[in-house]
This record gives C-alpha cells, sequence and structure tokens, in this order.
C-alpha cells in the first residue's frame, strides 16, 4: 500500500471516497466536492488496484489540489478501501463518498459546518437523491415527517428507523471520527451488504444527532458494474447471518433503543424474504426455519418499507408472500435499468 503525499493542516472534515474502476464518473464526483467554498477539509481518494484510468485521474487532481491524501493500494474491496481511509483521516467528522455519486451545491460543507458548531451533533442525517438519468432525479424529503430534527438520539431513534432516515448506509451519514475509531466500528471485510452490519452497529454509540435540510448527495442508481445492483447468493446469506447476529445483540437499558433495533433488523429482514429465491434449494432448506420463527418481525409502524409489506401480508401466506415479493424485487429491478437507461 502507497501513500501518496499528505499535508499537516489541521482538519475538521474528512471525505472518504474509495475508488474502483470508476474512469467515467470519477471527474464528476470529485469536481463537486472540490468545488466547495469552504476549506477546511481533505480528500481521502483510496485507490483499490483500478484497471482502468481511475489511479491517472486521481493522480492528477492530487497533483492540482493540496487537500487530496491519494493511497494506491491492491484490491482489498470497498470495506476495506473505506476502512484504509478511516485509519488515516485526520478529520473531527467522516463523510464517506462512493465515487460514482456526486455532491450538488458549493456551500454544502460550510452549512454542515455550521451546523456541527450549532448542535454540536455526534451523527448528522443528509438525505440522498436518487440518480436515475439527468431529467429523472428522486428525493425522499422524509424528514418532514418527524417534529424534532436534532437533540437526543434515543428519543427520536425510533422514528429515524421508521421514516427511512436511519438507513443502511454510510454515505448519508456524518460522523464524529473519534466515535468510529474507539469503538472499532470499521467496515467488515469479508462480507457483502457490509453498511447493513456496520449501520447497525454504529446506532448504540450514538448519543446526539442533527439533520440537515438540504439533499446535496447524488446516488447514481443501477449503475452497470456497480455491486449494489446485482445481488447473488454470497449477499443474501451474508444479509441472513447479520440479522441472525443482530437479533442476538446485547439488550440496552432503553426500552426505545431495543425497538428501533428491532425494528430496524425487521426492514433488513424484509430484504431476505424478496431475495429468497435467488437461493440454492439447498440454502433456502438451511435458513427457512429462522425465516418462519422470525415472522414477529412482520408488524406495522416499524419501517415504512415493512408496512408495504404488511399490506400484502394481510391477504398472503408466509409462503405466497416471499413469491410475491420475489416477483417483485424481478420487476423493480427492470425498473432501475430503464429508468437508468433513458
Amino acid at each position: 500500500m502507497k501513500e501518496i503525499n499528505s499535508n499537516n493542516e489541521t482538519i475538521f472534515f474528512s471525505i472518504i471516497v474509495p475508488v474502483y474502476n470508476v474512469e467515467r464518473y470519477l471527474d464528476q464526483c470529485l469536481e463537486s466536492i472540490l468545488t466547495q467554498n469552504y476549506s477546511n477539509f481533505e480528500v481521502l481518494l483510496i485507490n483499490d488496484g483500478s484497471k482502468d484510468s481511475s489511479l491517472e485521474i486521481c493522480k492528477k487532481y492530487k497533483q492540482i489540489h493540496d487537500k487530496i491524501i491519494l493511497i494506491d493500494k491492491e484490491n482489498g474491496g470497498v470495506s476495506d478501501a473505506r476502512n484504509t481511509g478511516l485509519k488515516t483521516a485526520n478529520g473531527e467528522y467522516i463523510f464517506f463518498c462512493d465515487s460514482d455519486d456526486y455532491w450538488v451545491g458549493s456551500d454544502t460543507l460550510l452549512n454542515i459546518n455550521n451546523l456541527i458548531k450549532e448542535s454540536k451533533a455526534d451523527l448528522i442525517i443528509h438525505e440522498e437523491s436518487r440518480f436515475f438519468s439527468k431529467r429523472d432525479i428522486v428525493y425522499k424529503h422524509n424528514q418532514k415527517f418527524l417534529k424534532n430534527k436534532k437533540g437526543n438520539f434515543t428519543d427520536e431513534i425510533i422514528n429515524l428507523v421508521y421514516y427511512d432516515l436511519y438507513a443502511p448506509s454510510p454515505c448519508d451519514k456524518i460522523i464524529k471520527r473519534s466515535i468510529l475509531i474507539e469503538n472499532e466500528l470499521f467496515f467488515p471485510t469479508d462480507k457483502r451488504s457490509e453498511d447493513i452490519e456496520w449501520t447497525g452497529k454504529l446506532m448504540y454509540h450514538i448519543e446526539t444527532f442533527s439533520i440537515y435540510s438540504k439533499s446535496f448527495y447524488f446516488y447514481r442508481q443501477a449503475r452497470k458494474g456497480s455491486f449494489t445492483t446485482n445481488i447473488d447468493e454470497k449477499n443474501v446469506i451474508d444479509i441472513y447471518t447479520m440479522v441472525k447476529n443482530g437479533l442476538k445483540n446485547q439488550q440496552t437499558n432503553s426500552e426505545k433503543m431495543n425497538l428501533a433495533v428491532e425494528n430496524y433488523w425487521a426492514c433488513i429482514y424484509v430484504i431476505i424474504l424478496k431475495e429468497f429465491y435467488v437461493l440454492s434449494p439447498k440454502w433456502r432448506k438451511e435458513i427457512w426455519n429462522d425465516l418462519y420463527d422470525w415472522k414477529y418481525l412482520l408488524q406495522w409502524n416499524r419501517n415504512l418499507k415493512v408496512d408495504k409489506v404488511m399490506f400484502f401480508y394481510k391477504y398472503l401466506s408466509f409462503r405466497f408472500l416471499i413469491f410475491f415479493l420475489n416477483g417483485y424485487r424481478i420487476k423493480t429491478s427492470f425498473y432501475k435499468k430503464h429508468r437508468a437507461s433513458k
């Protein structure tokens, strides 16, 4: 692993960008970050063994911008790249940005800096916009349903989980680096869909939060070659293992937190049900009893996505519900790819 330069300036924000074969999107991603009208930040580019021209693009930006720390390493996956960035970062707060996504607005860092100075929050949550094409961008804006957009995390965690504001992604969160380092909240390198486990563990360590009102992060949907576009058997089995471990986690002293944790894993449980027929017959048989035992997770008011499933579960048996969700998954996948191809 080779680190190419760094600077010793006192840093408030560290923006970690894993890079792997994204030559088509990398310029847009970096330009959107580097044009901020705020200066107290660093960008950590972790080239994860790219085979295209991504490393050369990183080097080009490194020559121009002294805020960039470039680390060139052998391919180890996105989790390893993020962990490398996190261990190298100097900032008080951490952003994660995928290198095929981009930001909108030159005042984002300045505004978030002001929000943190005012709220002193451990965690800032912002809502992503889903980018399918230039003429097809969706912003969910679920924060409008919250009465309290800052304060004690445990007091509001049930609503944050229900409205999909506390969701399994690092890219919609800005977190105090000390919380991640001191609690060793690194991404698992032996699992797919690693964001799910990481987010599930993070919620135990946050005391205060604030929500940033603007959507600046544009999340590219159904990109060809993206690991999030296609789910295979290993993904599903890893998610199943995460749910199993997550439901066994030690209870806290807070009933609200315990319920929120269960609600979070209920939402992830729905993913397994949707992806059940990706599995081989052997694996379907292997995990069936657990899935059946976890039916208690299918209840109203856990999460918006679970509520959608409950609408159909009223009329369907458990086994047929899984079959129905599989058809829904296939239809949604084709629809997303169609939208992204326009």
